[in-house]
């Protein structure tokens, strides 16, 4: 079956690389002016790793040890910065003490080796500004702000959010751009407001479909404000490298090959950029489902690595089936011998 998943990536690659390579190559060329003004030495860059949350068999208890393994294994391997409490670490399952143990947890690992960002997820703008305050007097180097979305929220209201959260803070600010997730829209406009109140680092997480053209637009736009990190697990990497991203918030499963492609990159290889993205889109393409689902495999992927002892997620969850389960062994394995052996 492994030689099953070579002979798919070998056909795969050959059939887009004559399609896609030249085109993509000339793009990169073209937006190299670009790339020179976004590879500045900011904040968020290259991999930012999602934490996901160890718990328990029961679902009941952290498992601090686990955590800070999955932290380590992130660092070893490349991040310069860790994420806290997106969706990928079920936040929305989590406590606020909890929160507050797993960020003072994080920053322990991460002393003098990296970063810790962390995401705001309140809906109330009052609770909003609290979370944000107590998370930067912790240390977090970045404060995300996940709009609220519950009752769907005008463009206005999540401007008026934002801006009243964005006033007490003074860490570099992401602004998470995610409609299939949060139901809510953000127009040009709207970034513009807010970027004209806040005189700090701004970056935007973009997750919409398709992400590269949203991000050409975008920094037309506002590229003299804001820097774009890609979410969706960096499915479109390469693309997004293309067109001018500064990182990409992924899972924290593998982040090797994320640093790989993007160290390729980075260096002018071009070529040998899109080999490697090529060779890890099977296991990208794969796990981009539902948010459970997500999750789990991401767990599973890290329980056969030896660093989580299982991949239990508070409930409710989903448990993918025995069929992913068995296609996923074998993506593990593919993964791992191209960019790991």
């Amino acid at each position: 079956m492994l030689e099953n998943m070579k002979m798919f990536t070998i056909s795969y690659r050959v059939m887009i690389t004559g399609l896609c390579y030249t085109f993509m190559t000339k793009k990169a060329a073209a937006s190299d002016e670009r790339l020179k003004v976004k590879k500045q030495d900011k904040l968020l860059k290259g991999i930012v790793p999602v934490i996901p949350t160890p718990f328990s068999e029961d679902g009941d208890r952290i498992l601090f040890d686990a955590f800070a393994r999955v932290i380590e294994q992130a660092l070893t391997e490349g991040a310069h910065t860790i994420m806290l409490f997106g969706a990928g670490g079920e936040f929305y399952k989590l406590e606020e003490e909890e929160r507050r143990s797993l960020l003072r947890e994080a920053l322990g690992v991460c002393r003098g080796r990296g970063d810790v960002a962390v995401t705001v997820t309140e809906h109330s703008t009052r609770m909003a500004r609290r979370q944000a305050l107590a998370y930067q007097e912790m240390g977090a180097a970045a404060i995300n702000i996940m709009p609220p979305s519950f009752a769907m929220p005008t463009g206005a209201m999540i401007r008026r959010h934002i801006q009243d959260v964005a006033k007490v803070v003074e860490v570099p600010l992401m602004i998470q751009y995610a409609p299939a997730l949060t139901g809510g829209s953000l127009s040009n406009e709207i970034f513009a407001d807010i970027a004209e109140q806040v005189k700090g680092e701004l970056y935007i997480k973009i997750e919409v479909t398709p992400t590269g053209p949203a991000i050409t637009v975008l920094l037309d736009a506002l590229g003299h404000r804001y820097h774009i990190v890609i979410g969706n697990g960096g499915e479109c990497l390469y693309e997004a490298l293309t067109r001018g991203a500064v990182a990409t918030l992924s899972g924290a499963a593998f982040v090797k090959p994320y640093r790989d492609i993007i160290e390729a990159f980075d260096q002018g290889d071009r070529k040998g950029a899109w080999e490697k993205y090529n060779d890890f889109l099977p296991y990208l393409h794969f796990i981009q489902r539902h948010i459970e689902e997500f999750v789990s495999m991401e767990k599973m992927v890290l329980q056969a690595r030896g660093i989580l002892p299982n991949y239990v997620c508070r409930r409710p969850f989903i448990v993918p089936d025995e069929v992913t389960c068995q296609l996923l062994e074998q993506l593990i394995a593919y993964v791992q011998q191209h960019f790991y052996i």
